[in-house]
């Protein structure tokens, strides 16, 4: 039934090339032209097709055919003879998947293409060859042979193109190829199936020398499954593959992977020993428009990693095709290789030249195939500001086959030439290889870029003044890339990068250069060659390292912490059983993984983070790379303590003899000395610590202790620096530098005092040390049925002493208020005793009260300049009755921002916690997403797109906010009704608890990502302020904008990644935190450049009306400042309070204000 449906349609197809060279020529006698007709068939022949009367047998670059016959197989020029289903069921080959396919496919094509045309008589010869063998091989015991498809490949439709043709022109008696696919098309939900179905198996792209051996076994296991299913039916096996690997960013002909045919010819032996007669194909596919010619020149101009193929990026594009009808790529053509087909040599495995020349064969024979069209002639005019005829004249003395033109179809949208240069420069490269043989010796680099097959020889010459004047203009063009380059070289190496990559140079060209980047990238390899130019490091980043070995990070530091599993990591923020690592699946694809058990995303593979980074800053993680060793031993860059021994020993004495409370080592003094912004933990994993440290650290257990080592620290001239949970990040517990107090240094470590004194249940109060943490409070509260309200960011490491001394705020500060709203008392350790207040009964406070300045007052933000905080007094609620999360999703920063706006208006309706996420936290936040089944992926792709068709969103543009309900549930039931009707009134739609649990779980786990990054070069920070309602889209939009402009002046290399969140919500405006990372490869003095960038940040704020700090403090980074916000009144006022309340300044810690004072009084 098939051989004789093959020999009907054989038939049909004949009788339909006959007359319709009748009627064309009927058509010649009646009109005697020969230019655009309107075909009344799909059968189209050529019998004019121009060439040149000056060809030359010795060069390859030249067509052989004059005259060609074709037919029309999709596009909005075919013709229709039946409805597209009952033609794909109809079809003599391929199973239901492949019917399926074929029928899409023709859709597609048609809402895309204007026609597919495929020249049959390039394919005669090879047909002959393929029955040829077939028949010998069914009459003998031979193998039959295996047939490679090898297309160019400048798009995603070459493979889709290739398999559509041999489905719709069985006359070819091509069967359905087994197609190398790149192997994440094989996750996508219903395509993978597609795909598997179609006689697709998938390959791992990339990797070069790091491809394993697993990847090699499983191509060999592929190639012999296929070779043996031909072998069964004694029928040729036929596999489509590209040679070039990739995609041709620019439609250059890249130079070919040899990796496929060595591995093909290592499986060439079939059964029995006998050897597989291997034939290869070259197919050229010409376009005329590409359907991701737009990314992939964005790809090849920016150095951006080819997007993976997903089932959202292909929904997307299918709206385009189907619903807005704005995709239209004009014309394909589709020829074979023009001479004989090829045959792969035998046993070439051993021979690797053998391999390599077949490979450039093959792409010989891709060139020889190339049409060019008027719209590629059109583009080359522009770019090179020359005649239509002058280049038509070049392209004829060079042997190039015009494509005759095609008339436009009523209601077909036309092909409309670019605006955009780059697409200009691509268009005109399509025939950019027949030139690259005349300046193989004036410009090599050049000439490997246009033709990487032409065997390196002399340079041709060209007697014709037209090939000479395209030529001069392309050179020009060539050497104004040079130009540019050098003069971005000069101004790098002026900023101290004396060799930057490639990436780097790029960055930094002019935005009104003439010629595309992709060409530039060309220009920089031929510095490289000509003037030295490296593209390997010589700046280096110091290596970030861990400054002390697991052993040494024991003891005292750890000692009094040993039996309590929640150890505090070193150099690095969070636990020691918890921090994010970066694997790599078998298929070479990243993913992050958050080691633990702690938080909501550990254990979870995520995908999407590396990916996002890579993107975001224009980097390329390595794996491997890790900018760190295991652990390191040097010690030395620490210098000694100054303490005496008999200082050791009378403190030790007041410890009542307890040597393990009191440290000189330099783990201790050194983490002691530091805090966690970014100058700290850089300096802690390089090992060079810029600032002073303390020269002992002391851990008190009682308020009496801490009264006996004050009185100490008076006789002895000792300055005392009170030290929490180490969480600050304003250089707050560093040691003032040694010229300004040369005082020995003693960091007091409150933590060991973390008792629970009294609770007053009735009153809703509580007594507690300031040594505790935030976690143990919040847990021993939550034991009584009480919550302290007070969560910070920091809350699981932070202690209630260094909320009270840095005025902190709290995620739920909308319902409990900041720390002085739930602080009721303070106790405090001063240079002159205890500061307290008195109370005639127990277990009582004050409350609201008139009596004068108090304890509290003074201490709040006082950041251990005048005493050591030993204990307080706090209010306390009972547990809320309901708990409960909301998102809303809002189409941009600026309804975002109008929304949270109207929920601070709802007073005592307003949600416990709401957080607005600009879009590219948001969109970090979406990459810190677990990996999922695929049926999950496809309900979350599909239930996303439908909410962002809904909402009319953008992935680049939407926002999100997180909100947290606590209260009585008929307090949480009234809040949700408000938040969906403001949501409703501002374009927003809810997106679920799931969403808003997830973002507010997520802030801590975040918190370790800082670190994280820094493992491969990249530096990163947040910092936030306090921003007035009327200034509030000022300031954010100022602040960023500053953040770029500050990166690029400095010449830095990648891109900055800027975002923020609205975090607590007030009256009268907002709290924003903004987050800046960055890579500092090759940067000299990373951790400086950061903190300039950060400064002039911090400027811009103040200058456009934000504040110097909502929450977390002045201490010594931000007390440059000061004078900018208090007037010189206040300021002395607050040093004579100083002065009085400690005379000898005890607590020298000189932060905020006090880091203005000279003297040592």
């Amino acid at each position: 039934r098939y051989m004789f449906s093959c020999a009907v349609a054989a038939h049909r197809f004949i009788q339909k090339i006959e007359k319709q060279r009748r009627r064309n020529n009927q058509r010649s006698l009646s009109s005697g032209s020969s230019g655009r007709q309107l075909h009344e068939s799909n059968l189209r022949e050529y019998d004019n097709i121009e060439t040149t009367s000056h060809r030359r047998e010795e060069d390859h670059l030249h067509c052989c055919n004059s005259n060609s016959t074709s037919i029309v197989v999709a596009g909005a020029n075919h013709m229709k003879p039946v409805s597209d289903l009952w033609w794909a069921l109809t079809q003599p080959k391929g199973n239901l998947a492949i019917r399926l396919g074929g029928y899409i496919l023709i859709k597609i094509f048609r809402h895309t293409l204007m026609e597919v045309e495929v020249d049959v008589a390039s394919f005669m010869a090879f047909s002959r060859a393929i029955s040829s063998n077939s028949s010998s091989s069914t009459k003998s015991t031979a193998t039959p042979p295996v047939v490679i498809i090898a297309p160019t490949h400048r798009s995603f439709y070459d493979f889709l193109i290739v398999s559509y043709i041999c489905f719709s022109l069985p006359e070819l008696g091509f069967d359905i190829p087994h197609i190398a696919a790149a192997s994440d098309f094989a996750s996508i939900p219903f395509i993978g199936w597609l795909a598997r179905k179609s006689h697709a198996f998938f390959l791992k792209r990339g990797g070069g020398t790091k491809k394993t051996n697993d990847d090699h076994n499983l191509l060999k296991e592929s190639l012999t499954r296929i070779t043996a299913e031909g072998r069964k039916e004694r029928r040729p096996a036929f596999i489509e593959v590209f040679i070039e690997g990739k995609r041709s960013r620019n439609r250059t002909f890249v130079k070919p992977k040899t990796g496929f045919l060595r591995c093909l010819a290592e499986t060439s032996t079939g059964g029995g020993g006998q050897q597989h007669s291997i034939i290869i194909l070259p197919l050229t596919i010409n376009y005329e428009g590409l359907p991701d010619q737009t990314s992939l020149i964005k790809e090849a101009n920016y150095g951006c990693r080819s997007e993976k193929m997903s089932l959202a990026k292909l929904t997307n594009w299918m709206d385009r095709v189907f619903f807005a009808g704005n995709v239209n790529i004009g014309r394909v053509y589709v020829a074979a290789s023009s001479e004989d087909y090829l045959v792969m040599p035998n046993n070439p495995k051993n021979d690797n030249d053998d391999i390599q020349e077949l490979a450039y064969a093959i792409q010989s024979r891709h060139q020889s195939r190339v049409m060019v069209s008027n719209f590629h002639i059109q583009a080359a005019s522009l770019v090179l500001e020359l005649s239509e005829q002058v280049v038509v004249e070049a392209l004829l003395e060079l042997g190039c086959q015009i494509w005759p033109e095609s008339e436009v179809k009523d209601g077909t949208l036309p092909q409309i030439m670019p605006e955009d240069r780059d697409l200009l420069w691509a268009s005109m490269l399509q025939f950019g290889h027949l030139f690259g043989p005349f300046i193989t010796t004036s410009h090599p680099i050049w000439s490997l870029w246009l033709s990487p097959a032409f065997k390196r020889q002399e340079a041709i010459i060209s007697p014709n003044e037209a090939v000479n004047t395209v030529l001069s203009k392309l050179i020009q063009q060539f050497e104004l890339a040079e130009k540019v380059i050098e003069e971005v070289l000069e101004n790098l190496q002026s900023k101290g990068f004396h060799a930057p990559e490639e990436k780097h140079i790029i960055q930094y060209l002019p935005a009104d250069a003439r010629v595309p980047m992709f060409v530039m990238q060309v220009a920089v390899k031929t510095k490289e060659a000509t003037a030295g130019v490296s593209n390997k490091k010589i700046h280096k980043t110091r290596h970030v390292k861990p400054l002390f070995p697991s052993h040494d990070v024991s003891g005292v530091l750890n000692g009094q912490l040993q039996s309590n599993p929640n150890t505090e990591a070193f150099g690095a923020w969070g636990y020691q059983d918890s921090c994010f690592v970066l694997n790599v699946k078998p298929d070479g694809s990243k993913y992050a993984m958050m080691k633990g058990t702690r938080y909501a995303i550990s254990g979870m593979p995520l995908t999407g983070l590396a990916k996002f980074v890579e993107e975001e800053l224009n980097v390329v993680i390595d794996p491997n790379g890790l900018t760190f060793p295991a652990a390191c031993g040097d010690l030395r860059s620490i210098p000694e303590s100054d303490l005496t021994a008999e200082s050791v020993a009378i403190i030790v004495a007041l410890l009542g003899s307890d040597e393990s409370r009191i440290s000189l080592r330099q783990a201790d003094r050194a983490r002691h000395g530091t805090g966690h912004a970014q100058e700290d933990i850089y300096d802690l994993r390089t090992g060079h610590i810029r600032s002073r440290l303390p020269d002992a650290v002391v851990w008190p257990q009682n308020e009496g202790e801490v009264q006996a080592l004050v009185s100490l620290a008076s006789q002895n001239n000792w300055c005392l620096i009170p030290f929490g949970g180490g969480t600050n990040v304003t250089h707050s517990t560093h040691c003032p530098n040694r010229a300004i107090d040369p005082r020995q240094m003693i960091s007091v470590d409150m933590k060991l005092m973390s008792r629970v004194l009294w609770v007053n249940e009735e009153d809703g109060l509580a007594f507690v040390e300031a040594g505790i943490t935030g976690i143990e409070l919040i847990q021993h509260m939550e034991k009584l049925g009480f919550t302290i309200g007070h969560e910070p960011d920091s809350y699981e490491f932070s202690t209630l002493g260094g909320w009270i001394a840095t005025k902190a705020s709290g995620m739920k500060q909308n319902k409990y208020g900041n720390i002085e709203d739930i602080v009721r008392e303070v106790n405090v350790v001063g240079a002159k005793g205890l500061m307290a207040h008195k109370h005639k009964m127990e277990k009582t406070s004050v409350g609201r009260s008139s009596t004068g300045v108090d304890v509290k007052s003074l201490m709040l933000g006082s950041e251990g300049c005048f005493g050591i905080i030993v204990s307080a007094v706090i209010k306390i609620w009972p547990l809320a009755e309901s708990r409960s999360h909301e998102s809303v999703l809002l189409p941009n920063f600026g309804a975002g921002l109008r929304y949270v706006k109207d929920l601070s208006k709802l007073r005592a309706l307003k949600p416990a916690s709401v957080r607005l996420l600009d879009n590219d936290q948001f969109r970090l936040g979406q990459a810190l997403k677990g990996s999922s089944s695929r049926f999950q992926s496809f309900r979350n792709i599909v239930s996303k797109n439908i909410g962002y068709y809904i909402g009319n969103f953008s992935e680049r543009s939407v926002v999100c906010a997180t909100i947290t309900f606590e209260g009585t549930s008929d307090e949480v039931k009234v809040q949700k009704k408000s938040v969906r009707e403001l949501a409703s009134v501002h374009g927003g739609i809810l997106a679920g608890s799931k969403v808003g649990k997830s973002g507010y779980d997520l802030t801590f786990a975040i918190a370790y990502l800082r670190d994280f990054a820094l493992n491969y070069n990249i530096l990163g920070e947040s910092f936030e302020t306090f921003v007035p309602w009327s200034k509030l889209t000022r300031v954010i939009e100022a602040t960023k904008r500053k953040i770029y402009s500050e990166h690029k002046i400095r010449a830095l290399p990648g891109v900055p990644f800027v975002c923020c969140r609205i975090t607590q919500l007030y009256d009268d405006g907002v709290c924003v935190y903004f987050y800046f990372c960055m890579n500092i490869c090759d940067v000299a003095e990373p951790s400086e450049v950061f903190s300039g960038i950060e400064r002039s940040a911090r400027q811009e704020i103040l200058d456009n009306g934000g504040s110097l700090s909502h929450h977390h403090g002045l201490g010594k980074l931000r007390s440059s400042f000061v004078h900018q916000i208090y007037s010189q009144g206040h300021m002395d006022s607050i040093v004579a309070v100083k002065e009085a309340l400690d005379p000898i300044n005890i607590f020298g810690a000189r932060n905020g204000m006090l880091s203005m004072i000279t003297n040592n009084k």
